[in-house]
């Protein structure tokens, strides 16, 4: 008897440490499960969909503040996605169309380190992510299609519209390499440049790509979603069904953590507030900023339309 109540002393403890290293976290949630916040308006995804036999991932999560910690490893295959550990934003006018935004208002703060410790508060730890060759970005990731129905499944919808806000080692958008003009786009003091191409799916992704990293993001958005339907690269017709914010993660040889927190959306509908075409001044930068106006609208200031009339259209 006094063995066996040793055994349940031990027990007890274990359960009180197990508790007490959870710190404040609502869930944990490995693989291709989910957790939905317990006000529904958040559903928190790891979504290691592609993973390599001597990796993992898990997801923690805190309903109040929102907020997420994703620690992985995937030690193979630089250049390929395992996983996109994220936190999808719902909102009820989900899908809606393109031209139809009037506004999209995001914002996310994030930070990046080694071991299945959180880093500090908006920081990065460059020099353990590089000594573990981490490849991954940070963004967010949205998906739209003309069929409404197939704009909410991320395996059914043509297009993907990526917002990154962070980048690093060999993590590239598709379109990276390929020698066409580009575009940049200034939202706030984040300047972003678009490449685009086609995934082994098929799916058109766009990709602004912020030109240095961005702990903290705070903007509306929607120019960005303009420019690519106002210049015939998406349908302005496409619904937007998906809209989320996270991490993919291509690879690193040891624990790497990504936190985020104050992620939000707030998406209005009606008539898309900008200047048509004609109207913009040009400029030989190839260049815009969008800022916003006396009544809060947005307009792009400065537009090279040369660089534009030479893009081309990719989804009609």
């Amino acid at each position: 008897m006094r063995c066996l109540g040793h055994a349940i002393v031990l027990v007890l403890l274990c359960i009180k440490q197990t508790a007490a290293s959870s710190g404040s976290y609502d869930a944990t949630v490995c693989n291709q499960k989910t957790y939905t916040s317990r006000s529904g308006n958040l559903i928190y995804v790891p979504n290691a969909w592609n993973p390599d036999g001597q990796g993992f991932q898990c997801m923690s999560v805190r309903d109040s503040p929102p907020a997420f910690d994703a620690t992985w490893q995937w030690p193979s295959a630089a250049d390929t996605v395992h996983s996109y550990p994220h936190v999808k934003l719902t909102a009820p006018v989900l899908p809606v169309t393109l031209s139809n935004i009037s506004a999209m208002h995001l914002t996310s703060k994030w930070s990046m380190g080694v071991g299945s410790t959180p880093a500090p508060r908006l920081s990065v730890d460059t020099k353990g992510l590089a000594d573990l060759d981490v490849t991954a970005n940070v963004a967010f990731d949205m998906f739209a299609d003309r069929s409404a129905e197939k704009s909410v499944k991320e395996t059914m919808a043509e297009t993907e519209i990526m917002i990154w806000l962070g980048r690093f080692g060999h993590a590239q958008p598709l379109g990276w390499n390929e020698n066409r003009p580009r575009i940049s786009l200034t939202l706030g003091n984040v300047e972003f440049t678009l490449y685009y191409g086609k995934n082994q799916r098929g799916t058109n992704v766009f990709s602004w790509v912020a030109t240095e990293n961005a702990l903290s993001l705070s903007a509306e958005v929607s120019p960005l979603l303009q420019y690519l339907w106002r210049e015939g690269l998406v349908s302005a017709g496409s619904f937007v069904g998906v809209v989320a914010f996270g991490s993919e993660a291509f690879r690193s040889v040891g624990d790497v953590t990504f936190s985020a927190t104050d992620f939000d959306m707030v998406l209005d509908t009606g008539a898309a507030p900008t200047l048509p075409p004609e109207e913009l001044p040009k400029s030989k930068s190839g260049s815009a900023r969008a800022t916003p106006d006396a009544r809060g609208s947005w307009t792009w200031l400065v537009l090279n339309m040369s660089i534009i009339g030479s893009v081309g259209a990719v989804l009609l």
